[in-house]
């Protein structure tokens, strides 16, 4: 399979994959975790593992799906607050082993069936590991106990381990066929664009509301808190025995007690502290990971309607089918460009100008001048100060290095021109840094490096991917047309002065 194609409209496409997992997870998620189902990791699992493919088939950007990860968690513990711990490492686990597998883009099936089949193993080799936690090695000693009872056996068998086996084998089965369909899905997804029947007309969008706590529900986890204290006590007395056990030393109330108390620490502790511990460092974070929150909590609303329009359409099917149906209709009006609920979400790709002329011609000093006057102007300029070309912060105007100095080990060679590879990495920090800022972000320039997918290239392909600001490309005359080939822009407005950006309509 080949790589993946960077479609036009994929700022909206990669917030449109974020929603749907944010969705799955935490309310599929909090839903089935309500409910105790023992194959939630089944359920929400492998929906983790399709949105993770389809980020890396359609924004093959490094960091996308790392970046996806996070404003998923952050979504989970706002809208699923009732989720176990073993959920949130379960979606960072997804994540990062996404990021890993998707580096090389050249083994795309082989990536989705490793990262389905290691996923859906963790999920359920983390479940045996939570029970054995919760309710320590005496669970499985009871389980072999009754079954043996029941069976009235002379050899006693080990049935835990058996059962456990299974319920591991199961994950990694339906690991195999997950990753196998999700390595074909982006093929299916454009034959079932054929399909009119599939299409939902133009509705209105409700809004989503996020969990709040009402007087009532404080009052009652306070009575709750209290409880949980009363069973710490009593449990801690009853293990240490100072005096007579208030408890009955039966075992299976002594596995209930332990799993209520470890629960309700979750609640009143451990929950707590995870999200305060979060919250300070995604305030250290700041704009990147604040940015991607506002765009996808704007598409909620409509990816919610989507959803339940695409269910309710589907009520002709029974069973399998009406899935099958749901999913298709799901991901076809998901990735349709003209799908209005999508459109009233208002994620669209920012304006695209690329700035070309003579070499020399005045086009970097242009652009400084027009960037003092203004305060909404970010991203690299690459001036010439005494006779040597540096790199510039348009924003704060720091100057730094691009051209290499005399024995520094890491560089770029580009015909004569040797350029500092430490210079380079930190103008990729300051457009990455930029990229969600308000306003208009300069990326000078974009040249024979960046057609030769080096430079510039990743950062330029992440920034046209997920920016919905303003972007000015600074091109060399004559490589226009290669640019907007290789970057896939046919929309770029072409310029030749930065006054032009007034008429351009």
């Amino acid at each position: 399979m080949t790589n993946a194609p960077i479609i036009t409209g994929s700022p909206a496409i990669y917030y449109r994959l974020i929603a749907i997992w944010v969705l799955c997870e935490a309310m599929l998620g909090g839903i089935i975790h309500g409910f105790r189902i023992p194959v939630s990791g089944l359920v929400v699992g492998s929906a983790a593992v399709v949105c993770i493919c389809l980020i890396a088939w359609y924004v093959p950007v490094r960091g996308a799906i790392i970046k996806a990860t996070i404003v998923v968690a952050i979504f989970k513990m706002m809208l699923s607050p009732q989720a176990p711990p073993p959920a949130y490492i379960a979606v960072f686990f997804q994540g990062l082993l996404g990021e890993l597998l998707f580096r090389n883009k050249k083994f795309f099936r082989l990536s989705c069936m490793l990262l389905a089949l290691l996923a859906l193993l963790e999920s359920g080799l983390q479940r045996i590991l939570v029970l054995t936690i919760v309710y320590g090695n005496d669970l499985w000693k009871v389980i072999n106990d009754f079954i043996n009872g029941l069976t009235k056996q002379k050899n006693t068998t080990n049935y835990s381990l058996l059962i456990g086996g299974a319920y591991v084998f199961l994950h990694l089965f339906t690991g195999l066929l997950v990753g196998w369909w999700a390595s074909i899905l982006p093929k299916k997804i454009e034959a079932w664009k054929k399909d009119k029947g599939l299409e939902l007309p133009v509705t209105a969008t409700s809004a989503i509301a996020l969990p709040q706590a009402s007087k009532k529900r404080k009052r009652f986890r306070t009575g709750i808190f209290i409880i949980w204290l009363l069973l710490i006590g009593l449990y801690v007395q009853s293990y240490f025995k100072p005096g007579t056990p208030l408890l009955p030393s039966h075992i299976s109330l002594q596995l209930f007690l332990r799993s209520v108390i470890i629960i309700l620490a979750w609640i009143f502790i451990i929950g707590p502290a995870l999200k305060l511990i979060l919250h300070q460092w995604l305030e250290k974070k700041k704009g990147q990971s604040r940015q991607h929150v506002a765009e996808v909590l704007r598409l909620l609303p409509s990816t919610q309607e989507l959803l339940t329009q695409c269910w309710t359409r589907t009520t002709g099917y029974r069973g399998r089918k009406r899935i099958g149906h749901f999913i298709k209709m799901v991901l076809v009006n998901a990735f349709s460009p003209l799908s209005t609920p999508w459109r009233r979400a208002g994620v669209e790709a920012g304006e695209v100008y690329i700035l070309t002329a003579n070499i020399g011609s005045g086009k970097t000093t242009s652009l400084l001048n027009w960037s003092v006057q203004r305060d909404d102007v970010y991203g690299i300029l690459t001036p010439v100060i005494s006779g040597k070309r540096i790199f510039m912060d348009a924003h704060t105007k720091e100057e730094f290095l691009m051209e290499a100095t005399e024995g520094e080990q890491d560089t770029l060679k580009v015909g004569r021109f040797v350029f500092s590879k430490t210079g380079f990495d930190k103008a990729e920090q300051v457009i990455t840094k930029a990229m969600d800022k308000p306003g208009w972000l300069i990326i000078d320039e974009v040249g024979p490096m960046e057609l030769r997918g080096e430079g510039f290239y990743p950062v330029i392909k992440e920034t046209l991917q997920t920016r919905t600001g303003k972007i000015i490309i600074v091109v060399r005359e004559g490589l226009s047309e290669p640019v907007k080939e290789k970057f896939n822009i046919p929309g770029a407005k072409l310029i030749s002065s930065i006054d032009e950006i007034g008429l351009v309509k």
